[in-house]
């Protein structure tokens, strides 16, 4: 069994286009939910550095607390559960929502767990 893709070319396209607009949740869009199967922690994906691709802006929900900021997209990938080739899954059904939506939602206790 493979691990799954995490990003896609069109997620790619999106995170780049939204780099410009740094911590600002107004202006942008969860572009992908990625998350942990076997635990907790998940990481809705803000945007990326076009020139730093391994650089992502997120907001991260682990052990009951909700932070924000920067993620390597390379740990993200390589993480391996159990010492085989199982990692981290993206929620296929995710779509792209409102970035101040999901912190709020998170902080006033939210789960998206349908997307």
């Amino acid at each position: 069994m493979a691990k799954q893709k995490l990003f896609t070319k069109s997620i790619d396209d999106m995170l780049f286009a939204q780099y410009r607009f740094g911590s600002n949740f107004e202006k942008q869009k969860v572009a992908c939910k990625i998350f942990n199967q076997y635990g907790d922690g998940t990481w809705y994906i803000l945007n990326s550095d076009p020139d730093d691709p391994d650089y992502l802006w997120a907001i991260v929900s682990m052990f009951g607390n909700v932070e924000v900021g920067s993620v390597s997209r390379s740990e993200l990938e390589n993480i391996s559960f159990f010492g085989m080739n199982i990692g981290l899954e993206r929620d296929i059904s995710f779509e792209p929502i409102s970035a101040l939506e999901v912190y709020e939602g998170l902080l006033a206790g939210k789960h998206y767990a349908n997307g």
